[in-house]
């Protein structure tokens, strides 16, 4: 059900609430132990119709064109106005009528003679359509701060989503570049294996392009990764040492996709060398409310002096993702230098509130 569907909807109980307060006052009279004149119930359905106008002028004309446009000073002058033409109005109909002398002329109760003042009954309409325009005014006020609200949370959400897209847009690109400069440098010492790495890209463009629109699985995040591996292995010297463990528990779990790739990317860019021993470590895990991947590799040679700004557009652009869609939800740990001469990331999501 949409928004405006909604106000449509509890505007509706809302007018009917009002209005069946109105009958309830105008009827009221109903419950006295003697019978009324017609005089006195044409002068009631009067009343009710000039309460009933005056709500909906309130509401639909007087609130939009003066309140809400910064005219208090006429907005009140126009319910002041409007306020006195009712009592005023009701009085002469009142005396047109001459209501007061059909009620003298009936017979009830003496207790049920009423003891007030002639102009006690233009207290109670003035009483009662001060409270018609303030909670007619209070109504459409909420109304409109409950649409504003819902609009601004609606276009919140909007931008959100907008910038998501564009992040993941800028993700993509980045990890095909990257794979497409590791494949032309494979195709120059070995085509053999340049072609398998092609083979296995395709296979992680599809789930890129078509399986993580949305929200992905645990099960098949770690298949991206085993993918993106052995494409990476493709080109890899005995030197570089590779460990990956994964957890196959809760393989359902279900997340935004490609949040992972980019520090084991960024592992790979810093931490493999031709002349050092290296080693990356790469471990995902498991609960059932949380997922965590924990990315460990070798610093090398002065690299990992000047990593943090090499991280490029991946890590600044996760780290925004990760605030968009689980703020107060994840837990991000780097540290640049550990002591055993490695850069440490640990991400930990947790999937529910």
């Amino acid at each position: 059900m949409t928004l405006f569907s909604n106000i449509k909807n509890t505007s509706f109980i809302i007018n009917l609430l009002v209005f069946l307060g109105l009958f309830f006052v105008v009827l009221q009279p109903l419950a006295w132990d003697f019978e009324l004149p017609a005089v006195f119930w044409i002068r009631q359905c009067f009343q009710l119709l000039l309460w009933i106008t005056l709500y909906f002028l309130v509401s639909k004309v007087y609130i939009p064109k003066f309140l809400f446009r910064d005219r208090l000073s006429f907005f009140f002058f126009m319910i002041l106005v409007s306020v006195l033409f009712i009592v005023v109005a009701s009085r002469l109909l009142e005396m047109s009528l001459d209501v007061n002398e059909a009620m003298r002329a009936i017979k009830r109760p003496v207790r049920a003679r009423p003891k007030h003042s002639t102009f006690s009954i233009d207290y109670f309409l003035l009483f009662i359509s001060i409270s018609i325009a303030g909670i007619s005014a209070s109504i459409a006020i909420i109304r409109k701060w409950y649409a504003d609200n819902q609009s601004r949370l609606l276009l919140e959400q909007e931008k959100i989503t907008a910038e998501l897209s564009f992040l993941k847009a800028q993700i993509n690109p980045h990890f095909f570049f990257n794979t497409l400069n590791n494949i032309y440098s494979l195709n120059r010492t070995d085509t053999e294996k340049a072609g398998d790495a092609i083979y296995t890209l395709s296979h992680m463009m599809r789930y890129v392009l078509y399986d993580s629109k949305n929200n992905t699985t645990l099960k098949k995040e770690i298949s991206f990764v085993e993918n993106y591996l052995k494409l990476m292995q493709l080109r890899l010297t005995e030197k570089v040492k590779i460990v990956f463990e994964k957890s196959d528990s809760n393989s359902d779990h279900s997340f935004a996709p490609m949040l992972f790739l980019p520090y084991i990317e960024n592992a790979f860019k810093h931490g493999i060398s031709s002349t050092e021993n290296t080693s990356i470590y790469i471990g995902i895990s498991s609960t059932k409310d949380t997922v965590t991947i924990e990315v460990r590799n070798t610093l090398v040679s002065v690299k990992g002096e000047i990593m943090e700004e090499s991280n490029g557009i991946g890590l600044v652009n996760t780290k925004r993702r990760l605030d968009l869609l689980y703020p107060g939800r994840y837990t991000l740990t780097i540290d640049p230098h550990t002591s055993e001469n490695e850069y440490f990331v640990r991400l930990i999501l947790k999937l529910n509130d």
